[in-house]
């Protein structure tokens, strides 16, 4: 395990003391796992923006979940952290990394890993919307092998999504359709980024070349806004404090207001 991913999980680890720590939940109609935070100030009363964090191959699921919880602050997401299985190698050589039964290892050999983690994925984020009253469409971000499901979601369903944010990504091609769909003109809009610090040396070698494979095909296939950003003094990991305030420049500053006003209110009535 490298510096950074250390250093990720003992923040997380320092979070706990914090942050209560994220709730396990399964949805009514999937065998798949998924964590959620809840926001300061949450309410079902308005609508929260959601966001969706893939893992490393490492698939520290509850401290990462904990790293973003602890960068998110005060603004206003709901985090969800599902135990997908297609976020580096196969899932079925690390068992000990899940903690799922034999019906989900069932329902992965009969439908394949791409298939579970998207139809998991559907039903996770449905549950979501049930649950804590989250937008329609979610942000949705990953680092490093994450980036084999961030980026198959973003070609596969970007009406899903609002936005995606990868961190120096994997990208291999695992889980795209072929051919494509067909999206109308507003999804192929949606804003993808790739992070990359300038001291993350990993950066430089096979894997940085992975991101621009991927850009590639998604503007043959007519997407139209990516974007390489270079963040200086940056290492590797998951950076979610950048993560984060990139999906805050997406965020309408009327709804991010009213939001934050909620969060104020319930701070007012000891919430």
């Amino acid at each position: 395990m490298t510096e950074s991913k250390i250093a990720a999980v003992l923040l997380g680890l320092l979070s706990f003391a914090i942050w209560p720590p994220a709730e396990k939940r399964t949805p009514p109609n999937h065998p798949i796992h998924y964590l959620v935070s809840t926001p300061q100030g949450w309410t079902p009363d308005r609508v929260w923006p959601v966001l969706v964090v893939i893992t490393d191959a490492e698939r520290q699921f509850e401290a990462t979940a904990d790293v973003f919880e602890q960068a998110r602050g005060s603004r206003p997401f709901v985090i969800v952290t599902p135990l997908v299985l297609g976020g580096g190698g196969t899932a079925q050589q690390h068992l000990t990394d899940f903690d799922y039964g034999t019906a989900a290892w069932d329902r992965a050999a009969k439908d394949g890993n791409c298939r579970f983690d998207d139809d998991g994925l559907t039903a996770v984020l449905a549950d979501v919307r049930a649950r804590y009253h989250t937008e329609d469409k979610a942000f949705i971000t990953g680092w490093e092998a994450g980036g084999h499901v961030v980026l198959s979601q973003a070609l596969n369903h970007p009406e899903r999504y609002r936005g995606a944010v990868v961190v120096t990504p994997n990208y291999l091609g695992r889980c795209v359709t072929e051919p494509p769909a067909a999206h109308d003109a507003s999804a192929m809009r949606l804003p993808i980024r790739d992070l990359v610090g300038t001291l993350d040396t990993l950066a430089q070698g096979p894997i940085g070349g992975q991101w621009r494979t991927f850009e590639n095909l998604a503007r043959s296939r007519g997407f139209t806004d990516l974007q390489l950003m270079s963040l200086p003094g940056r290492g590797h990991g998951a950076l979610a404090a950048d993560v984060f305030e990139t999906l805050a420049s997406w965020l309408p500053y009327s709804s991010l207001n009213a939001v934050n006003g909620s969060i104020r209110a319930a701070r007012r009535a000891g919430r």
